[in-house]
């Protein structure tokens, strides 16, 4: 390729499609484009059978970052919250409003700080009903 040539897009996505298959990627679950230097992707970033590990999220960046003409990642993810600081990466699992009911203990309280919204209310209902149940739980 001359200094001046634009990458190939299809020769970079190939090769990321490449990276995801081998790291057993499920390729029906996450989007990839490749735009003027960055790698693009979005969706769910897993396996068939179970999630990645932070660890293997972490592999698979740096492998696409390997490839030739990429110089940045841009992650935009349903099930992880990948952020690069410098030379390492940040890789944290999001906790999905649909697994809700999945992570009560015993108690039959919730260990996902997620809140799912059945009804529009006015914000100001919901402020006070916040306040009334911070003023129960300081009693």
């Amino acid at each position: 390729m001359h200094h001046n040539e634009q990458p190939s897009r299809y020769e970079v996505n190939r090769k990321v499609r490449m990276v995801i298959t081998r790291h057993d990627g499920d390729l029906t679950r996450i989007d990839y484009s490749f735009l003027g230097k960055t790698v693009y992707l979005s969706g769910d970033l897993t396996k068939a059978d179970r999630d990645f590990s932070a660890h293997e999220i972490e592999t698979i960046a740096t492998d696409i970052l390997a490839i030739p003409d990429v110089i940045d990642i841009i992650f935009d993810l349903n099930n992880w919250l990948i952020e690069s600081s410098g030379d390492a990466w940040e890789v944290r699992p999001l906790k999905q409003a649909g697994r809700l009911a999945d992570h009560t203990g015993s108690s039959g309280t919730s260990d996902d700080a997620t809140i799912v919204i059945k009804q529009a209310e006015e914000l100001r209902t919901v402020l006070d009903d916040m306040k009334k149940t911070k003023l129960k739980k300081k009693e």
